[in-house]
C-alpha cells in the first residue's frame, strides 16, 4: 500500500455511500452515524421490515430504509437507491479512525474500479483478539474473500459485472467477495487501515467454539447449504 496522503475534498465524500444494514435501532448504530455525519458521508440505513419502520425516512445526513429481513436484501435495497459510484457496506457496530477514511478516499481519488476490505480490529483489544484478527485479516488477504466487519467496499462498476449484490440472508459477504473475484480479481485491496468492530460474541460464546462454528458455517455454506438455513441456525444461536 502506497504512503497516505492526508485528502481534503467534500466532493470525493459524495462520491462514496455507506449502506448499513440493521435489525433494529440501537446505541451502536447511533455511534456509527455519528461518524459518518462527522466524516461527511452520505448513508443508507437498511433496518429489517419486522422491526417497527412504518416508512422510508429522510435523516439527518441520509435516508432510513426498510427492507425485508435478509442482511443481502437489506444492502441490494440500499444500492438500489443511491447513485454513488462507490458504495461501503459498514455493520451497525463499526467504527472509523481518520486512517480508515483516509485509505479510503485516497483509493477513490484514483479513480480505478477497485474492491476490497480494512484490517478488522476489536474495540477490546485484549490479546486473544488480537490474534483473532490477526488470522483474519491475513486469510482475507490471501484468500481474497471478505467478512461484513472488515468493511467491504466496491465500485458499482464491478458491482455491474456480477448481476448485482447477492441477495440473501447470510453469506451475503462471502458470496459477493467469490462473485467479485471471479470477475475482477486484480482489482482486489487489502487495505491496511483499521476498522473497529466489537468482539462481544467471541467473549460471550468462547474463542475456539466461536471460531469452530463459523467454519462449520462456511463449510456448509461450500457444500451447498442454503442461506436461509443458516440464516435460521444463526440466528437461533445468537438469540
Amino acid at each position: 500500500m502506497e504512503s497516505i496522503e492526508r485528502i481534503d475534498d467534500g466532493e470525493m465524500h459524495k462520491n462514496i455511500t455507506v449502506i448499513v444494514p440493521t435489525l433494529a435501532p440501537s446505541q451502536e448504530l447511533e455511534a456509527l452515524l455519528g461518524q459518518l455525519r462527522a466524516f461527511r458521508f452520505d448513508f443508507i440505513v437498511v433496518q429489517a421490515r419486522d422491526a417497527g419502520v412504518d416508512a422510508d425516512t429522510e435523516v439527518e445526513g441520509g435516508l432510513w430504509l426498510q427492507a425485508p429481513a435478509s442482511r443481502g436484501g437489506q444492502i441490494a435495497a440500499g444500492i438500489a437507491r443511491c447513485d454513488s459510484d462507490w458504495l461501503w457496506v459498514l455493520h451497525d457496530d463499526s467504527r472509523l479512525c481518520e486512517e480508515t477514511v483516509e485509505q479510503l478516499l485516497q483509493v477513490v481519488q484514483r479513480g480505478t474500479p477497485r474492491w476490497g476490505r480494512f484490517a478488522v480490529r476489536f474495540h477490546e483489544g485484549t490479546l486473544r483478539l488480537r490474534v483473532v484478527a490477526a488470522f483474519m485479516n491475513l486469510r482475507s488477504r490471501l484468500s481474497k474473500i471478505c467478512t461484513g466487519d472488515q468493511g467491504m467496499f466496491f465500485h458499482r462498476q464491478l458491482l455491474a459485472l456480477i448481476d448485482d449484490f447477492p441477495v440473501q440472508p447470510l453469506m451475503e459477504d462471502i458470496e459477493a467477495s467469490k462473485r467479485l473475484k471471479k470477475a475482477a480479481d486484480r482489482q482486489f485491496l487489502a487495505l491496511t487501515a483499521p476498522l473497529l468492530t466489537s468482539g462481544r460474541r467471541w467473549i460471550e460464546h468462547g474463542y475456539v467454539i466461536t471460531i469452530l462454528y463459523m467454519w462449520r458455517m462456511r463449510w456448509r455454506y461450500f457444500f451447498g447449504a442454503s442461506p436461509e438455513a443458516l440464516f435460521r441456525q444463526y440466528y437461533r444461536r445468537q438469540g
